[in-house]
């Protein structure tokens, strides 16, 4: 039985059949068919006839919302800023039958098959036969590593950005760059000088999974753990950090000031916030003698559990499956799940499966956020590059709605 907070949770999804997708838009069955091909709506696939496909109930209201406001502003949806419509066109990563992709390719696929991080980055920044890691790693000089130990007391966010600060001047990659093989070089230099921005270390010419197993001396075998998490984080769809980032390349600036815009939301609460909410979570459940009724106690008085139930997987988050399938002989991580379940019926996120990751090899507390947000600086160099190559400029206006 169902927790019946589970219910009241804000924006808690749940798969619809067609008929009822279609009834609640108050629409034919062709016509929900002709929204899902327009990429208005997501299609899933039906757990239990995969067949059939169903449809989230959020993004169902979201379009029903849309809708409401009338044809005026459905046609207005590319420069809308609230709510979620902002609609942008991209080669780069989506969502496609529930599977995060990048350029056509599942990103659980490119993880099991022996992906790095830096094979993600050459698939997303399209350099041809220019290799962005060709070369040995940037040299930042003293000041850089005097700037480390400084910030060594600080929260992950002001350490990042202070060294990312720092670390600017050492770098070269001006905004009249070419596209070619100085700017592939660029890009390189800008993500192992960024990785390094995350560990407090001079950047490294190693594959970004073995410098991050290697600084954070992790046991035999955990860096191809690492490996994976970081391919599977290395970029999600088109979101607020992406955009910054885009907006930035979009008006001239330098590819490290567009990483500087997305290196920002480090400590945003969707993103590093929810890594370290899981943490307390996982730390408060399991030091009480009964998980469950721990669980249903924060339901009860009305709490979130963090690290659950991702409004776009609604039938679960592959990556966070992934993970914890790498973890399972740990076990630490499948009871908690198995109540929540039972519980909500919610399925764990990207976030829960980093956490039971970076307790399972013993990495830093702080790991699980430094996983989910340096691959990302992948990501982020390929929305300013194809922001970039497609010479458009960006940019909104407001509405004055004062006296």
């Amino acid at each position: 039985m169902k927790h019946p907070r589970a219910a009241s949770r804000p924006y808690t999804t749940e798969l619809l059949p067609a008929g009822e997708a279609a009834r609640r838009l108050g629409v034919s069955k062709s016509t929900l068919y002709a929204y899902v091909s327009r990429g208005m709506l997501s299609a899933l696939a039906d757990p239990d006839d995969p067949r059939a496909s169903r449809y989230s109930s959020f993004e169902v209201e979201q379009l029903m919302r849309r809708r409401g406001q009338g044809r005026r502003a459905e046609q207005q949806i590319p420069g809308t800023m609230t709510q979620g419509l902002q609609v942008l066109d991209t080669a780069l990563t989506g969502i496609i039958e529930g599977q995060p992709v990048y350029r056509g390719r599942a990103a659980t696929t490119l993880a099991a098959e022996g992906a790095t991080l830096e094979d993600v980055a050459r698939l997303l920044w399209q350099f041809g036969p220019s290799d962005p890691f060709a070369g040995p790693a940037p040299e930042l000089g003293p000041p850089w590593l005097d700037g480390v130990h400084h910030t060594a007391a600080w929260p992950l966010s002001d350490r990042v950005l202070a060294r990312w600060g720092a670390a600017l001047g050492g770098l070269h990659g001006p905004a009249w760059l070419p596209d070619g093989e100085t700017l592939a070089r660029a890009c390189g230099q800008h993500l192992r000088a960024a990785l390094a921005c995350f560990v407090g270390v001079a950047p490294s010419a190693l594959p970004a999974h073995e410098l991050l197993a290697r600084h954070w001396a992790l046991p035999e075998g955990a860096a191809d753990l690492v490996r994976q998490a970081m391919v599977l984080t290395a970029d999600h769809e088109m979101n607020l950090i992406g955009l910054s980032s885009r907006q930035l390349a979009s008006v001239g600036a330098t590819l490290g000031s567009a990483l500087m815009a997305a290196l920002c939301y480090v400590s945003a609460a969707f993103n590093g916030g929810d890594c370290a909410r899981v943490e307390a979570l996982w730390d408060e459940v399991t030091a009480q003698p009964d998980e469950a009724a721990a669980l249903s106690a924060r339901l009860d008085r009305g709490e979130t559990l963090p690290g659950f139930d991702h409004l776009y997987y609604p039938a679960g988050d592959p990556r966070a499956m992934a993970l914890l399938a790498l973890v399972e002989r740990w076990g630490a991580a499948a009871p908690m799940v198995a109540t929540v379940d039972r519980l909500t019926g919610w399925k764990p996120s990207l976030d829960f499966g980093l956490v039971a990751l970076r307790r399972a090899i013993g990495a830093p507390r702080e790991a699980a956020t430094v996983l989910l947000m340096a691959p990302r600086c992948v990501g982020f160099l390929a929305h300013a590059l194809e922001q970039r190559r497609s010479g458009e400029r960006m940019w909104v206006r407001s509405r004055y709605v004062g006296p």
